[in-house]
């Protein structure tokens, strides 16, 4: 009896260890097939960008012309300055020295980064636009020194807008995406600059061009080794307007005229073809100069200094409102009279 009671026992051990193996195997073997057949993409480029890199290369947006074929807007060289996580040891103290370095509020940039702790860690954060000489430099030092491995600075196209404000409510202004706009269009990604008022929105999509894309290897810093294939971007449309742009700076420089003069200080001017209808000059004062300092251009909009917020009311429109909300733009000419594009 003794020695079929161990028997059984044995017996019974070896089936709950059978069971536990199969078990195990079984868990070890849908563990492989999940990594490698429906997270095969994902880490297949988790691989692929230990070493190598590709580098987003921002479009030219389209060029802005008047009906005579001179330059409203057009395009000029900026720096972005941007965190690579991927190579970040302390990120808590990247944001502190990267703050005190480029003046910035810190906080704003823990919760810019915040915002895109989800996406792969080699991909860039763009923590300054349009970044100043003096930010790049220090940057660029800091590199060298080896106290920054984890930001870079990148060359971009930036719109350049006629100065004095001259038509500003009429050409708008670009800003970059925010999470509502790059979830309501698939063609949108983080980093877009897109137009969020007047010309710059209404024909956004003609404007925008396409970006290309450069991959580089790089090393166990981050830095760029070599260059293993680059697709140049393509620039957006070229749209030349009915605006006469000697007639819309001689409306700008008459409200400025009445100001100096205590006349006014607002007021709002169309002057329209009266045989085709086409608007030659769109003006409302007080402007706004979308080349200042004042305008920091952010994800998800722009900051405003609230002392100058009225400036961005058209009053050409029938209602007013402020960006980056404002449902009331420069009204945009019909394309069949107002503007016609060109390929870039």
């Amino acid at each position: 009896m003794a020695i079929q009671e161990d028997r059984r026992r044995i017996t019974t051990r070896l089936t709950v260890l059978q069971v536990a193996c199969v078990a195990v195997f079984a868990a070890l073997s849908i563990s492989f097939w999940f990594l490698q057949i429906v997270e095969h993409e994902k880490f297949a480029e988790m691989a692929e960008n230990n070493n190598q890199r590709t580098i987003a290369l921002r479009a030219p947006r389209g060029v802005l012309y008047d009906r005579n074929g001179q330059v409203l807007v057009e395009n000029r060289h900026s720096f972005t300055i941007s965190i690579v996580r991927e190579h970040t040891k302390d990120l808590d103290k990247t944001i502190r020295m990267l703050s005190q370095v480029a003046d910035l509020d810190a906080e704003e940039v823990r919760a810019l980064v915040a915002r895109h702790r989800s996406e792969p860690s080699y991909r860039p954060i763009v923590i300054v636009n349009d970044a100043s000489l003096a930010q790049v430099a220090a940057i660029t030092a800091r590199r060298l020194e080896f106290e920054l491995p984890d930001v870079v600075v990148e060359e971009v196209p930036t719109r350049q807008y006629p100065s004095e404000g001259i038509a500003a409510h009429l050409f708008g202004y670009v800003g970059e995406v925010n999470d509502a706009m790059v979830a309501a269009d698939d063609k949108l990604k983080p980093g877009d600059l897109v137009g969020q008022a007047g010309i710059e929105k209404i024909y956004n999509p003609l404007l925008m061009g396409e970006d290309g894309a450069k991959v580089v290897v790089v090393n166990s810093l981050g830095r760029e080794i070599r260059t293993l294939q680059e697709v140049e971007p393509t620039e957006g449309k070229r749209l030349q307007l009915t605006i006469d742009y000697d007639m819309q700076k001689a409306v700008d420089d008459g409200f400025k005229a009445a100001r100096a003069a205590r006349l006014t200080n607002a007021g709002a001017a169309i002057v329209l073809d009266p045989k085709t209808g086409e608007v030659l000059a769109y003006a409302s004062e007080p402007a706004f100069d979308p080349n200042a300092s004042t305008i920091a251009r952010c994800r998800g909009g722009i900051r405003l200094d609230p002392r100058s917020r009225w400036r961005w009311r058209s009053r050409a429109c029938r209602r007013a409102s402020s960006p980056p909300t404002s449902r009331c733009t420069a009204p945009a000419p019909r394309t069949s009279t107002a503007a016609t594009s060109s390929a870039g």
